[in-house]
């Protein structure tokens, strides 16, 4: 919250006003003059709050600044792209905005100008506000009123502009500065107004004319200060000053123009103006001529003519009034039988069934008062009605309980309508609605009144206790969903319902609970028979402890053995077995082993062979389906060396291609192993056999690999093999085929100098093929062998880069090659045509 303070009567402080606020406050100021404050909160809105009017506004989201103009009421804020300015906080809905583009930085006011200074990042931009309207709120602070008329005058009407017409038409008026009321009046196009503000100026001359003028202002005249009242309109104000001054006509004829013809007539009667029945009757025929039937109904009733009254209520369609009419003066006029029903005809229409009650038992009609209270379902009224002592109607309250609590069911008041069905003994209906509104408390109570179990008894063997056993086995459900099963246990056996008990014990993991409830209440057989099925459900849930226990509590060990068996939890089943099956126990480790083996899951299986000291049957099991490692480490356990030595000379007998090949090398069957091993690609297989054995063949593999590589395109590994190999050659050549120049000329440099002229030459050859001549030529020069390069221009007529080259670098061909030039130029003339051509390529 926030508050000001101001002097107080006794000196200290007090509260201006107090405001509340979900945020808390980032910043506030009060304006200069203390009338306005201006707020805003964390979450950047900007709010501002006339003291005077008690009144919060919110001006602005997204606000990043804000601040009062110095000197006055304008605020200036910033709303992401746009520049708010108020210059009336009288009208915070009238804003005016500019687009900016940067942050605003400050407010800076001198020499009569006022400018907002914006930062754009490389520049400084200020915007101008608008003097003269800044001015203007200074002024209206100062009373300057007419100053600030001359400030406004030359403005344009804009929203801003009228606002302040507005701001100095109140303070104007609140001063009592007519004169510029009347002005501002002028200026916002409200004629009437401007109008009545001359009338009032012209009364208040004539009042200081009267007075002898002088000081007098004439503004004190009872006259002028009725009118103002009445500008304000401050009807009672008004007529209290004209009536105090004898002008009772003058009051009368206020009220007549502003249409209110019945403060008239209230004045006319009060101080008994002779034509005071002229002006009732006037009123009348206004709201009868203008459809105010009500009005003219309840003119009427004040006058006492009821009947009259009855009529205009009927004919405004307000059969409700005219009942009131009657129910209220029945007793000291009574009214015509054709008028009554008429009435009671309009209630019925309109469908206003209690008035139509109301007006029934005022009129001592009982039974058609009942009736009526309960098509409008008025059931207190009917069921009041019908308790009276001479009402005849008793016998009916029972009917009307059970219509009452249907109908609070139909409307969803299901709670209020239980005890209405007990007021009618409609037990039933009252357990129903107390279940459907979830009373479970209410509606156990009222099954154990009705069905004689209040007493705590457990059983359901009576014939009333028969015919809420449904209702006892809700009951129970609800009780169970709440986990309050002792009660659920009652309302089951109660219910008759026994092994409902068990099962809910039993799906609350409560066995102890359960194997009571059934010792207690079901024979051996029926016991065994719902044990067995619920352990049944539980087994296809998955919930294979319970299920167990259910099992084993009625001795159906082989129950819960077979279902370990079926679920393949053989640790489970063979503890069962263990436990309650002995003799069998050696004999179910074997049948489980064999079932394990077909399904393939050899390590299961072998641990039930060897729990029937079965190892021979584990190898055998492992030598079949090729797990040679697995029967070796077996029968080297139980079976010892010359046991595992007999399998491995098996394992070695069997196998063939890569997987025997460490085996093979066990045999002394090395090489052929390493041969293997390089045809079938495992390389990583053959440098390891070569490396423990045979060094020698070491160069053999590396060379094989490296083809291997080759082939795969995967050339830059096979470079290192064939390096490793001491066969460089074959890797130049390799790059050369792929026309890998810098990788061949790297391995030649490298490793084998000798091949670089050849690399150099086989470049020039593919530039040659291509027709790349100065790359040729460059791979010629740059391999010593100009005359290659010569021979390559000679061979394609290219003369003059022929002669070019061996002048730079064999000058003894130079004779040749112009006695060659001479020859073509001697020829016929298609080849010199041709000789020429090349030449200039």
């Amino acid at each position: 919250g926030a508050g000001g303070g101001g002097g107080g009567g006794g000196g200290g402080p007090r509260d201006a006003a107090t405001i509340n606020h979900e945020s808390k406050i980032d910043w506030l100021e009060l304006n200069t003059r203390g009338t306005h404050l201006l707020f805003r909160d964390k979450k950047r809105s900007l709010h501002l709050y006339d003291i005077k009017q008690q009144a919060r506004h919110t001006l602005l989201n997204y606000c990043s600044y804000v601040q009062w103009v110095p000197g006055s009421d304008v605020v200036v804020a910033q709303n992401r792209g746009n520049l708010c300015v108020w210059y009336s906080v009288e009208s915070p809905d009238r804003v005016t905005n500019f687009p900016i583009k940067g942050e605003v930085e400050d407010i800076e006011r001198s020499k009569g100008r006022t400018e907002v200074i914006v930062d754009e990042g490389i520049n400084t931009v200020s915007y101008a506000l608008d003097e003269s309207l800044i001015e203007f709120n200074t002024l209206l602070e100062d009373r300057d009123y007419d100053q600030a008329v001359e400030v406004l005058e030359p403005l344009e009407l804009t929203p801003e502009t009228e606002a302040m017409w507005h701001q100095l038409l109140s303070a104007a008026v609140e001063d009592k500065r007519l004169v510029v009321a009347q002005r501002c009046s002028a200026a916002l196009g409200d004629v009437a107004k401007a109008q009545f503000l001359g009338a009032i100026n012209a009364d208040a001359k004539r009042a200081a004319a009267a007075e002898g003028g002088g000081a007098s202002d004439g503004l004190g005249n009872y006259a002028v200060k009725a009118r103002l009242a009445m500008m304000a309109k401050q009807w009672k104000v008004a007529e209290g000053l004209l009536l105090e001054n004898g002008q009772t006509e003058a009051c009368i004829q206020m009220y007549r123009d502003m249409h209110r013809l019945d403060q008239a007539v209230a004045v006319a009667h009060a101080k008994q103006h002779e034509g005071a029945d002229d002006l009732r009757r006037e009123h009348l025929e206004y709201l009868k001529s203008t459809g105010q039937e009500e009005a003219a109904g309840a003119v009427k009733e004040q006058e006492g003519d009821y009947l009259a009254a009855i009529r205009f209520y009927l004919k405004g369609g307000l059969p409700g009034r005219a009942a009131a009419v009657v129910v209220r003066h029945q007793a000291r006029s009574p009214f015509d039988g054709s008028l009554i029903e008429e009435i009671a005809s309009s209630l019925k229409r309109a469908e206003m069934y209690e008035r139509a009650g109301e007006l029934f038992d005022a009129l001592d009609r009982t039974a058609e008062a009942k009736d009526a209270f309960v098509r409008g379902h008025a059931y207190r009224r009917a069921v009041e009605l019908c308790r009276r002592p001479r009402s005849n109607l008793s016998h009916e309250v029972v009917e009307l309980e059970e219509a009452w609590g249907d109908y609070l069911v139909e409307v969803k008041q299901v709670d209020a309508a239980i005890n209405h069905f007990i007021e009618a003994g409609q037990s039933v209906k009252a357990i129903e609605a107390a279940m459907e509104c979830r009373n479970w408390k209410k509606a156990l109570e009222i099954v154990d009144a009705q069905s004689g179990q209040g007493g705590g008894g457990q059983g359901g063997q009576g014939g009333g206790a028969n015919k809420f056993q449904a209702y006892y086995r809700r009951i129970a459900r609800h009780y169970e969903a709440a986990h309050d099963y002792e009660a659920a246990e009652r309302c089951f056996l109660r219910a008759g319902e026994a092994a409902e008990a068990v099962e809910m014990y039993c799906r609350a993991d409560r066995w102890e609970a359960a194997h009571k409830v059934a010792v207690g209440y079901m024979t051996d057989a029926e016991a065994a028979l719902l044990y067995t099925k619920r352990a049944r459900e539980l087994e296809a849930n998955a919930r294979w402890k319970e299920a167990e226990k259910m099992y084993l509590t009625v001795k159906e060990h082989d129950l819960a053995i077979n279902m370990y068996k079926k679920n393949r939890m053989y640790d489970q089943m063979i503890r069962l077995v263990g436990t309650f099956r002995k003799d069998l126990l050696a004999e179910t480790h074997l049948h489980l082993a064999q079932q394990l083996e077909g399904d393939r899951n050899y390590r299961e299986a072998e641990r039930q062979y060897l729990e029937a000291k079965e190892w021979k049957s584990v190898v055998q099991m492992y030598r079949a389906n090729e797990l040679w490692e697995d029967a070796i480490r077996v029968a080297k356990n139980h079976g010892g060396a010359k046991a595992s030595q007999q399998v491995a000379y098996a394992w070695a007998v069997s196998l063939g291609g890569e997987a025997g090949a460490t085996l093979l090398k066990k045999f002394s069957l090395l090489d052929q192993a390493i041969e293997y091993a390089m045809e079938s690609g495992a390389f990583a297989h053959a440098f390891e056999l070569t490396r423990i054995g045979a060094k020698s063949k070491l160069p053999e593999v590396h060379l094989k690999y490296a083809m291997f590589l080759e082939d795969e395109g995967r050339f830059k590994e096979a470079e290192d093999e064939f390096v490793k190999a001491d066969k460089p050659k074959e890797a130049i050549d390799m790059y050369v085929h792929q026309q890998d120049w810098a990788g061949a000329m790297r391995v030649a440099e490298n490793y084998d100098p000798t091949s670089v002229l050849d690399v150099q030459l086989a470049q020039a050859k593919t530039c040659v093929e291509r027709k790349e001549w100065s790359k040729a030529e460059a791979m010629f020069l740059k391999a010593k062998r100009p005359e290659a390069a010569i021979r390559m221009y000679q061979e394609h007529k290219m003369w003059e880069e022929a002669l070019r080259v061996a002048e730079d670098y064999l000058p003894s061909k130079t004779a040749e090659i112009h006695l060659e030039i001479q020859a073509q130029m001697g020829g016929p003339p298609g080849a010199r045509k041709s000789a020429g051509t090349a030449g200039g390529a």
